[in-house]
């Protein structure tokens, strides 16, 4: 039996991909604890998983972050890039006072600050990163240049991380009570390895990296969301476009949502919008929507022809799962890296932008329909996915 300490940051991207490990850990008679905050203790321990639920000065709700994160309110843009990355760093002592580390293996979301102090222990135990979110280090990152434009862009990206990173650095010198001897966002680089959930087509490669490519783990089944009453009409007569802003980001759908309804509304296909807790501006919609508030992914998936996204890194993977290829289009967190890896792997069209206009999506969703390289391309990295190890073998590895 082997001792894990799993330590996840309160969000349903990240706790999302974790549970099914945790699942698979303790079917295997291994013991695992989980350090999260107190919205998703319940979830781990319906599992069997003892819990310890974050301090409240390292905890939060991301159904209200600006409530729950002080001084978060009217930061945009990069400032609240530099204000966040700040403030994940200043949660490491909070999270290390509530971290037994008696413990074989620490499975460490690449968020959780923690992580930072325990790679530069000497003696510890090994610790493994949950790579749910686009593999960075070393930063800034990007992909291969191809040109003289990537090269410009690349410049300019090396040329902001310095003020952009700046405050959170400060603060880990702080934390930490000395210089941690590394940027604070490359601490995976010193880690035990990273159980990247994707495959290598979907990843820029680097010599460095200490990455185990396992693919998407996220479950997303009928169990938990039940199929509405319209299902029968993805019957396969039309093509089905799925279009979502993810989990979160739902506050306002005319970033992305309304433009895919509205640009798609002539077009000979279905479209399937969730709004996963948002609201639809009044009005009818057109005959081919079809909306749901949550939808189960292996369900709708491989139903579907195309899907158009913000970039949520799970959600992406789960649809290159099953061969979908993806219009792309976002620009907070880390949705812009996302955006890049999708046109660099060529399974789609990703586009760093906070929104898109009707035609913009009408031009890029019926590329992705119409050009056959973007679907071949996503079916190439899906064969990949199903060609990397099964949980038990990701078990193995957690274990070994």
């Amino acid at each position: 039996m082997t001792r894990v300490l799993v330590c996840v940051q309160p969000a349903r991207g990240h706790v999302g991909p974790t549970k099914p490990i945790v699942e698979a850990l303790l079917a295997a008679g291994h013991e695992v604890s989980v350090v999260t905050g107190a919205r998703y203790r319940a979830a781990f321990e319906k599992l069997g998983a003892t819990v310890r639920v974050l301090p409240p000065e390292a905890d939060f709700d991301e159904t209200d972050l600006e409530g729950s994160i002080p001084g978060r309110a009217g930061r945009k843009g990069l400032r609240l890039a530099r204000f966040e990355l700040a403030t994940f760093v200043r949660a490491m002592p909070a999270q290390l006072s509530v971290l037994d580390l008696d413990v074989d293996v620490v499975l460490c979301d690449p968020l959780f600050m923690a992580g930072l102090a325990l790679v530069r222990r000497e003696h510890r135990p090994r610790v493994l990163v949950l790579g749910f979110l686009p593999f960075m280090p070393p930063v800034p990152s990007g992909p291969p240049p191809a040109s003289p434009a990537d090269r410009l862009g690349a410049a300019v990206l090396k040329a902001l991380a310095p003020w952009v990173l700046g405050p959170a650095q400060r603060q880990a010198r702080e934390s930490l009570g000395e210089d941690p001897g590394m940027l604070f966002a490359d601490w995976p680089l010193h880690s035990d390895g990273v159980l990247q959930m994707t495959c290598p087509g979907f990843e820029y490669p680097r010599a460095r990296a200490p990455l185990h490519f396992i693919g998407p783990t996220t479950v997303s089944a009928a169990s938990e969301h039940p199929l509405p009453p319209w299902w029968g009409d993805l019957d396969g007569s039309r093509p089905v476009v799925h279009v979502t802003q993810g989990t979160v980001a739902n506050d306002d759908l005319g970033r992305l949502v309304e433009p895919t309804i509205a640009a798609l509304a002539e077009e000979d296909v279905l479209v399937v919008a969730t709004t996963c807790g948002g609201r639809l501006s009044p009005g009818p919609l057109p005959a081919n929507v079809r909306v749901a508030d949550f939808l189960p992914y292996d369900e709708l998936l491989p139903r579907c022809a195309a899907m158009v996204g913000n970039g949520g890194y799970g959600g992406v993977n789960h649809a290159l799962r099953y061969g979908v290829p993806l219009v792309v289009v976002g620009a907070s967190e880390d949705k812009r890296d996302v955006a890049a890896r999708v046109t660099w792997s060529g399974a789609g069209i990703g586009r760093a932008r906070a929104s898109a206009s009707p035609r913009m999506i009408r031009r890029d969703v019926r590329a992705v329909l119409d050009e056959p390289r973007y679907r071949d391309r996503a079916k190439e990295l899906a064969a990949e996915m199903a060609a990397g190890p099964s949980m038990a073998e990701v078990v193995d590895l957690i274990t070994a």
